[in-house]
């Protein structure tokens, strides 16, 4: 049976952070440069959500210059970055490249995969505007989210997984869970001290790369479970 200890990997994941930290900003350095252009406009950009959502936006709303070729840029370094992390966890220093990911049947399937999460996880919140189903859509998707893995190592992806309860559960606390906690968190200090917007741009990569990195090791604990117990 799958087991994922919780405290281990909570560890773990800032463990292989600190002891990795000159490769993770070896392979960080492109998709950070690609992505400069839309940070320049984030401002802006959060102006306009914030009128959104307050309902003051009209039909003629203006984005920012080159906006979609901006958000484009960033999705294929959030992707490059994304693989090459998890390769780096999952077959060591010598398969995370620093180069840019090239291998277009990876990058379409992993934005397949961010799409299916993506869609499946905010439909609750579209049309019931119920937090809790939106906790319940992200606890049913949440295996899934290890294709990212088989993507990223060259695997054929796979939608049955035969987790345990308490696996399927860990697995959700560390990956929906804790990030959003470490967000949270940093963004309520940030209002409260009122160290800005960059403190909360902060906490979300922290969130992504402990993310990304305990995925890939809840990755590699279930997959040599169930190999074990195939040969079994």
């Amino acid at each position: 049976m799958n087991q994922l200890p919780i405290n281990k990997i909570f560890i773990a994941g800032f463990a292989f952070a600190i002891t990795h930290w000159k490769k993770i900003l070896e392979i960080s350095i492109f998709p950070v440069v690609i992505s400069l252009p839309l940070f320049s406009i984030l401002p802006e950009l959060l102006a306009l959500m914030e009128q959104a959502l307050s309902g003051g936006l009209t039909l003629d709303l203006v984005l920012p210059d080159n906006t979609t070729l901006y958000l484009i840029l960033f999705l294929y370094g959030h992707i490059s970055l994304s693989i090459n992390l998890y390769r780096l966890v999952v077959l060591g220093e010598q398969s995370a490249s620093t180069l840019p990911v090239l291998d277009a049947s990876k990058i379409i399937r992993f934005i397949g995969l961010m799409l299916l999460v993506g869609i499946v996880s905010a439909m609750p919140i579209l049309f019931t505007n119920l937090l809790i189903l939106q906790f319940v859509a992200s606890f049913l998707v949440v295996p899934i989210t290890l294709n990212f893995i088989n993507i990223a190592i060259g695997r054929p992806s796979k939608y049955r997984w035969g987790l345990s309860f308490s696996t399927h559960m860990s697995l959700f606390f560390l990956q929906v869970v804790v990030p959003m906690l470490i967000i949270l968190l940093f963004t309520s200090l940030s209002s409260i001290i009122g160290l800005g917007a960059g403190v909360a741009l902060a906490a979300k990569a922290l969130a992504f790369y402990w993310g990304s990195i305990t995925l890939a090791l809840c990755y590699q604990l279930i997959t040599a479970t169930n190999d074990s117990t195939k040969t079994l």
